[in-house]
C-alpha cells in the first residue's frame, strides 16, 4: 500500500507560560492528518540555548516551524533561513525586525476601530478618551493610538506614569471613557482595584483589554484568546505545507478571530439600556 509521507513541523516556545502552551494546543487540534510534530523545544528564555536549539531544527527534515514567543522568533530568525517559519505572541515585531523574508507573522494587533466598536455601540457620544501609559514600556502603543482613534474622530488624553503611586495624580476626569493598555507600570493587582472604583465613581466606564479585565469590572474588552492564535497559525502551515513560497512569507497577517465581552452589572450601575441586538455583539457577558 502506498504510504502518504508525514509532514514534519517543528515546534520552539520562547517558555514555558500558560498563554503559549495554549496557543500550541490551539496549534496541534487544527493541523491535518498528516503533519506530524516530530521537534517540540522550550529555550526557557535563553536566546543562546535558542540558537542552538534552532540550528538543530534547521538540521532536520522539518517542513514548518512554528516559533512561540519574541525569543523563539528571533532564535529562528538567526539560524533558519530555509525553512518557512510562522511566529505568534510577539509584541511589536516591527522592533526587532520581524517577519524576515521566509517568516510569516500573525500579528497581535487589534485595529483601533475593532477595538472602539462595542464602546461605540454602548456610548455612542463618546469621543474622549483616558488613557495611562508608562513612556518606558507603551509610548510606541499610544502614538499609534492617537493616529487611529483621531482618524475616526476620537480624542486621546494620555497621561505619563512612571511608578503606581503616579496614578492618581495623573487621572484625568474629563473624560467620557478610560482606555487601558497593558502596561505593567499601570495595571498592578492594587492599582485595578482602585482604577475601578475611581472611575466608577465617577461613572466612566473603562474599555479594557481582556475577559479578567471586564470580570474586574471593566464595561468592555475586545482581545484575542490564544488558542485562536493557534488555530489560525495551523491553517497558515496547512498554506505553507502546499506551497513553501506562498506568498504570506515575508508578511504579517492579522488576527481572524476577534472576542468581545461585556460587563452587565456594570453597564447597569451605568444606566446603560441593553438591547437584544446590543448584547449579541458580546460573545462572552459577565
Amino acid at each position: 500500500p502506498l504510504v502518504l509521507q508525514a509532514e514534519e513541523i517543528a515546534i520552539l516556545k520562547s517558555a514555558d507560560i500558560s498563554a503559549y502552551t495554549e496557543a500550541i494546543e490551539g496549534f496541534k487540534s487544527q493541523l491535518p492528518p498528516s503533519a506530524e510534530i516530530t521537534l517540540e523545544y522550550d529555550l526557557q528564555g535563553d536566546m543562546a540555548k535558542g540558537r542552538n536549539l534552532a540550528r538543530r531544527i534547521r538540521a532536520s527534515d522539518a517542513k514548518v516551524v512554528l516559533a512561540v514567543g519574541l525569543k523563539a522568533a528571533l532564535a529562528a530568525k538567526l539560524e533558519i533561513l530555509d525553512i518557512p517559519v510562522i511566529y505568534c505572541l510577539v509584541l511589536d515585531p516591527d522592533k526587532y525586525g520581524l517577519p524576515s523574508g521566509n517568516m510569516v507573522g500573525l500579528s497581535l494587533d487589534l485595529p483601533f476601530r475593532d477595538q472602539i466598536q462595542p464602546l461605540q455601540s454602548l456610548l455612542p457620544k463618546a469621543s474622549r478618551l483616558g488613557v495611562l501609559f508608562d513612556p518606558q514600556k507603551t509610548a510606541g502603543m499610544v502614538k499609534q493610538l492617537k493616529q487611529e482613534a483621531k482618524a475616526l474622530g476620537f480624542t486621546i488624553i494620555a497621561k505619563e506614569v512612571q511608578a503606581e503611586q503616579d496614578i492618581l495624580n495623573a487621572l484625568p476626569s474629563d473624560i467620557d471613557a478610560l482606555w487601558l493598555l497593558p502596561d505593567s507600570t499601570v495595571l498592578t493587582e492594587t492599582s485595578l482595584d482602585f482604577l475601578m472604583s475611581w472611575t466608577l465613581e465617577r461613572h466612566i466606564p473603562v474599555a479594557g483589554f481582556s475577559a479578567g479585565l471586564v470580570k474586574s469590572g471593566a464595561l468592555v474588552a475586545t482581545y484575542l484568546q490564544y488558542a485562536d492564535t493557534g488555530h489560525q497559525a495551523a491553517k497558515v502551515a496547512k498554506d505553507l505545507i502546499q506551497n513553501a513560497k506562498s506568498p504570506v512569507l515575508g508578511t504579517s497577517v492579522m488576527p481572524d478571530t476577534v472576542h468581545r465581552s461585556l460587563n452587565q452589572k456594570t453597564a447597569a450601575y451605568l444606566g446603560l439600556s441593553l438591547t437584544p441586538n446590543l448584547l449579541r455583539q458580546f460573545d462572552e457577558r459577565f
